[in-house]
C-alpha cells in the first residue's frame, strides 16, 4: 500500500460548481481543490476522488463511487462523466480528493466536502402574521414586518448527519435584496433569499432562488426552534422554509416546515410602522422606528414565552406561480457580522448628542444592547458622510433619508435592526446614560471573506490605503449580487461588473458571485449599449480565471446577441443577411456598417455626462468602436472554446477590420490622438477628448508601440485623472498595457489631497471613503454614493497591472508575473488564484532589483523581467525553467529568488 507523502500535503479549499457548499449540482458537478507540496517543481499527475453519502462513509471508505486513480494534471472544474448516473436529486454527498505528484508521492485525502444535488423544494404556502389591531392603538397594521418562530422540536443528534434549512422570502419590491433574517436557538445563520432573475436562462420565467443553510453545528441535544425576522411590502409577502435532517442510515427527513403551527407576531408596532418609508427614487423601505414597548426582546431564542402570539396565518397566494420556477441559488450565502473596528470611536457632540463612528462604512443594519437609565425617546440619524459642523448627513446624497426614532424602556434594550441601509456614522440625539463602545455595532450583510487570501503592501502609504478601500470594497458590498450601490438603485450593472469582478478576482477565491451576477445580467441589461458588451469580456475573462465553461457553453448564443443593438426580442432572418453556423439565429439588430467598417451607435462614454471632455457623438464613435473592436476579439476567443468553428474567423474579420478603419479614419498621427467620432456623411468631428484616445489605448487599438507611446502621452495627462472615478479603469489598463505603467502610478499616488480633487488622496483624506465611492466628490456628482464598487479600481490595477499578475491559460495553469514598478521601491503581494495563492515581492536598492516568487503547485508561472535587465541571477526551484527570451523565463511551482541589474 502506497504511504502518503511527507512532503505532498493534503489538498484543502474544496469547491463544488465554484463554491465550497454547493446546493446547486443538477448534473456533472465541477471540482474544483488546491494542491500543495513542500518540494519545488512539484505538479499534480493524477487525482482520486470518492464520493460517499453519508460522513461516516467516508472514514469506513464505504464509497458511493471511487473514481480511481485518473491520470491528469488539472485541479480545476474537472468533471467525472461516470458519476452522474450515481447522483440523485435532493440527496446529500461527501466527497474527498487525493493527489499523486510527478515524483510518485501521494497525499492524504482532503478533509471532507458535502454537496447537495438540487431539487426543488415542494414549496405550496408561505407563511405570514395576522392581521389586526395594533396592540394599543387604533390604527390598523401595516403587516409590513412579521416575527415568526417555529414550535420547538427535538433531534436525536445521534442520528443526524447533516442539518439542512432551505427558504424563500417573497412579498418585497422587486430590489430588495433578501428579505429574512434567519436565527436558529438565537444565532444567526443568514439571511435571505436572493433576488428572483427575471427572464431567466433567456425564457420566458422568472427564477426563484431559495437559499439553503447548514445548521448542523447549531441543533442541539434539547428543545431547538427555527425564526425568522421577514419584511415585505406587498400582497405576496409570504416566508417559506422547511428544515430537512439527513440521517446516518442513510435516508433524510423533513421535520419541520413552515405552517399554521408557527406562531406570529406583526412587528407594526414594534418597528413604528405606519405607512413612512425611506426611499431613493428607485425603491422604497419601511424605517425602523424601534418601540421597545411592543418589540419582543430575545425574541429568536429556546426560552422566549411565545405562547400569547396568534398563529400564523397562511398566504393563499403560491409562494412560486406558474410563472416561476424555483432555482437553487448559484453563490455564497449572505450572513449576518457584527462589526467591530478597532477604529471605532464614540465622540459626544453635545449633552445627550453622541456620534458613532463604525471606524468603517457597512451595508447592513445595527445589534443594540443599551441599559437605559430611564424611558426615553432618541432620534436616531445615520449616513455615509457628515456635515460640515461634524453631524450626520442623514438625508444621504444618494437620496434615502436614513432619520428614526427609538422609544426605549428603563433598563435593557436588547434588539437588532434589519434594514439593508449604508451607513459610517450614527448619530444618538436626546440619549440619556451612558453609551459604552460596544452598546451599539454595525450588523453588517456581506458573503463570508477571507482576508488571509490578498495582501499588498509597498513603500507608498497611499498606494497601500487605496488598495486596502478596493479590497473592503469587495468585503462589504458582496451581497446576492453585484450592483452598483445598495444605497439607491441596488441594480447591477454591466459597466459596474467590470471593474467589481476584475477587482474581486484580485483579492478573493470567490469567483461564484462574479459569475452569478454576469449570467442575471445576461438576462437582464441595462440601457447603455457598450455595457451590453461588457458581458462578453467578463465571460471571457470568468474563463479565463476558474477555467470553468460552463458558462461559455451554455450561453453562447445569448452572448453574440450582445454584439447588437436592441433588446434581445428583436430578431431578423440571419440567414438571409449571409450569417451561417449559430450567427443564423443572431438576435437584434447588426449595426456594423460594411461599407465603413465601423458599428453606429454609442455607448455609456462616462457618467455623468458633464465627465465625458467634451466628447462629440456622431454616428461611428471611436469608444463605442474600440470596446466592440474588444468584443469580437474575445468573442472569436470564446466561439473557439465552445466549439463555433465557423464564427471564429468571422468574428477576428469584424475586429480586424474595425481597429484598420479606426486608425485610418479617426487617428490623428501628429497629435498621436483620436479624434471622437465620424458623421453619417464620413467627416470627422475633429474634437479630441481623452476618453476617445483612452478606450482605444485599453482595448490595444494601435499599430505599433511609437503609436502607443504617442497615445500613452495623451492619455496620462499630465499625471491628472480626468474623467469619472470608473473611467480611471480605462486609463490605467491602456497605460500599464501599452508600457506606461509609470504614468499609471503617478496618477495613483498623487499626494494632492485638496476638496474635490481628482485624485485618491482627495478620496480617502478629504472625503473619508472607506468603500469606493461613484465619484470623486460630491461636486461632480451631487447624489453620489460613498458605497459603489465601480470606483475599486486601485485594487485590479495594483495585483493585475502594476504586479503583472494574469492569467495565460484558463484557470491559471499557466499565468504572468510582469512587475512594472515605475519609482517604486518595494512592493509584495500576496492574490488568490484556482491553484493556490501566488505570492510575489519586489525591492530595488540602487540599481539592483530583487525578485521573490512563489507559484503555487500545479501552476507554471511566465516571468517577464524588464528588457534591459542585465546580469539575471536565479536561485531556488529552476530544474523546469527554461528561458523563452532574453528576460522572460517560466518558473514551475516553488519560491524563487531573482537579482538583475536595471538602468532605471
Amino acid at each position: 500500500m502506497t504511504q502518503p507523502s511527507q512532503s505532498l500535503l493534503m489538498p484543502t479549499h474544496l469547491q463544488v460548481n465554484l463554491v465550497p457548499f454547493a446546493y446547486n449540482v443538477r448534473h456533472s458537478p465541477k471540482f474544483s481543490w488546491w494542491d500543495h507540496s513542500d518540494r519545488a517543481t512539484s505538479y499534480q499527475q493524477a487525482f482520486q476522488i470518492v464520493v460517499a453519502n453519508r460522513l461516516y462513509q467516508l472514514a469506513d471508505k464505504t464509497y458511493r463511487f471511487d473514481s480511481g486513480w485518473v491520470s491528469s494534471a488539472n485541479n480545476t472544474a474537472v468533471s467525472l462523466p461516470d458519476l452522474d448516473h450515481e447522483l440523485a436529486p435532493g440527496e446529500l454527498y461527501y466527497w474527498q480528493v487525493r493527489i499523486k505528484d510527478n515524483a510518485g508521492n501521494v497525499s492524504d485525502f482532503s478533509e471532507p466536502n458535502k454537496f447537495i444535488c438540487a431539487q426543488a423544494p415542494a414549496v405550496n404556502h408561505g407563511i405570514w402574521s395576522p392581521t389586526s389591531l395594533s396592540v394599543g392603538e387604533s390604527l390598523p397594521t401595516l403587516g409590513n414586518v412579521a416575527f415568526l418562530r417555529s414550535p420547538q422540536f427535538k433531534v436525536d443528534l445521534k442520528k443526524v448527519d447533516t442539518a439542512i434549512v432551505t427558504a424563500i422570502s417573497r412579498g418585497n419590491e422587486p430590489l430588495f435584496a433578501q428579505g429574512a433574517d434567519l436565527f436558529l436557538n438565537g444565532h444567526s445563520i443568514g439571511t435571505g433569499s436572493a433576488r428572483p432573475q427575471d427572464n431567466y436562462q433567456g425564457g420566458s420565467k422568472t427564477g426563484v432562488y431559495y437559499n439553503q443553510y447548514d445548521v448542523t453545528d447549531r441543533l442541539v441535544a434539547g428543545a431547538n426552534v427555527l425564526s425568522a425576522l421577514a419584511t415585505g411590502a406587498s400582497e405576496r409577502r409570504a416566508f417559506w422554509c422547511a428544515l430537512t435532517v439527513y440521517l446516518t442510515d442513510g435516508t433524510q427527513k423533513i421535520i419541520l416546515t413552515t405552517d399554521t403551527g408557527w406562531r406570529a407576531l406583526d412587528g407594526s408596532s414594534a418597528f413604528g410602522d405606519y405607512g413612512l418609508k425611506i426611499r431613493s427614487i428607485y425603491f422604497g423601505m419601511i424605517a425602523e422606528n424601534v418601540d421597545m414597548r411592543y418589540y419582543p426582546s430575545k425574541w429568536a431564542t429556546v426560552d422566549f414565552d411565545d405562547h400569547e402570539w396568534p398563529q400564523a396565518r397562511t398566504n393563499p397566494e403560491s409562494v412560486i406561480n406558474d410563472q416561476e420556477i424555483a432555482i437553487p441559488y448559484r453563490s455564497e450565502n449572505t450572513v449576518r457580522i457584527e462589526n467591530h473596528e478597532p477604529t471605532k470611536r464614540i465622540q459626544e457632540l453635545a449633552p445627550q448628542n453622541y456620534l458613532i463612528d463604525l471606524g468603517k462604512e457597512i451595508i447592513g443594519s445595527l445589534t443594540v444592547n443599551f441599559d437605559s437609565p430611564t424611558a426615553q425617546r432618541v432620534t436616531v440619524l445615520m449616513g455615509e458622510q457628515l456635515d460640515p459642523n461634524g453631524h450626520v448627513r442623514h438625508p444621504l446624497a444618494a437620496g434615502p433619508d436614513y432619520l428614526e426614532n427609538w422609544t426605549l424602556v428603563a433598563g435593557q434594550n436588547t434588539f437588532t435592526t434589519f434594514q439593508m441601509k449604508n451607513f459610517r456614522y450614527i448619530e444618538l440625539v436626546g440619549l440619556q446614560g451612558t453609551l459604552h463602545p460596544d452598546d451599539i455595532n454595525g450588523w453588517a450583510m456581506q458573503q463570508p471573506f477571507n482576508e488571509d487570501e490578498s495582501a499588498f503592501t509597498s513603500d507608498n502609504q497611499l498606494l497601500n490605503r487605496e488598495y486596502e478601500m478596493s479590497k473592503y470594497t469587495i468585503k462589504a458590498t458582496n451581497q446576492d449580487v453585484f450592483v452598483d450601490s445598495q444605497a439607491r438603485e441596488r441594480r447591477p450593472y454591466e459597466g459596474d461588473l467590470l471593474v467589481n469582478g476584475l477587482t474581486s478576482f484580485a483579492v478573493s477565491s470567490n469567483y461564484s458571485l462574479d459569475r452569478h451576477s454576469l449570467d442575471y445580467l445576461i438576462d437582464n441589461p441595462t440601457w447603455p449599449e457598450d455595457y451590453k458588451l461588457f458581458n462578453v469580456e467578463m465571460a471571457w475573462l470568468d474563463y479565463l480565471y476558474t477555467g470553468n465553461r460552463d458558462l461559455l457553453e451554455s450561453r453562447y448564443e445569448q452572448l453574440t446577441y450582445k454584439l447588437n443593438r436592441g433588446k434581445s426580442s428583436e430578431s431578423f432572418d440571419g440567414a438571409s443577411q449571409g450569417f451561417t453556423g449559430s450567427l443564423k439565429n443572431i438576435k437584434g439588430v447588426d449595426n456594423f456598417d460594411e461599407t465603413v467598417g465601423l458599428v453606429t451607435n454609442d455607448g455609456l462614454i462616462d457618467w455623468p455626462i458633464p465627465e465625458r471632455d467634451g466628447f462629440i457623438e456622431g454616428k461611428y464613435n471611436t469608444p463605442f468602436n474600440a470596446i466592440f473592436y474588444g468584443a469580437y476579439r474575445m468573442i472569436s476567443q470564446i466561439a473557439k472554446v465552445t466549439g463555433h468553428d465557423q464564427d471564429v474567423s468571422f468574428y477576428e474579420k469584424r475586429a480586424d477590420r474595425i481597429k484598420a478603419e479606426l486608425i485610418n479614419r479617426l487617428y490623428d498621427a501628429e497629435s498621436g490622438r483620436f479624434y471622437d467620432s465620424l458623421n453619417a456623411d464620413l467627416t470627422v468631428n475633429q474634437h479630441t477628448s481623452h476618453h476617445a484616445s483612452a478606450y482605444a489605448l485599453c482595448y490595444g487599438v494601435y499599430s505599433d508601440q511609437l503609436m502607443a507611446d504617442k497615445l500613452s502621452k495623451f492619455v496620462a495627462n499630465q499625471d491628472h485623472f480626468i474623467g469619472s472615478v470608473y473611467f480611471i479603469y480605462f486609463m490605467l489598463k491602456g497605460l500599464i498595457d501599452a508600457g506606461h505603467a509609470d504614468d499609471a502610478i503617478a496618477l495613483l499616488t498623487n499626494p494632492d489631497d485638496r476638496k474635490d480633487q481628482k485624485t485618491f488622496a482627495a478620496i480617502l483624506n478629504t472625503l473619508k471613503a472607506t468603500i469606493a465611492p461613484e465619484a470623486w466628490s460630491n461636486h461632480y456628482k451631487p447624489n453620489m454614493t460613498l458605497s459603489h464598487p465601480w470606483g475599486a479600481t486601485p485594487g485590479l490595477t495594483i495585483v493585475q497591472g502594476i504586479m503583472g499578475i494574469n492569467p495565460i491559460e484558463p484557470g491559471f495553469n499557466t499565468f504572468r508575473i510582469k512587475v512594472r514598478p515605475g519609482n517604486l521601491k518595494k512592493l509584495q503581494v500576496t492574490t488568490p488564484s484556482p491553484k493556490g495563492l501566488i505570492k510575489v515581492a519586489y525591492q530595488r536598492n540602487g540599481f539592483q532589483a530583487e525578485l521573490v516568487v512563489e507559484v503555487p503547485m500545479n501552476a507554471q508561472a511566465e516571468l517577464v523581467l524588464p528588457e534591459e535587465a542585465t546580469d539575471i541571477q536565479i536561485a531556488g526551484a529552476t530544474s523546469n525553467q527554461t528561458a523563452s527570451a532574453v528576460s522572460t523565463f517560466n518558473l514551475a511551482s516553488g519560491k524563487y529568488r531573482i537579482w538583475y541589474q536595471t538602468i532605471k
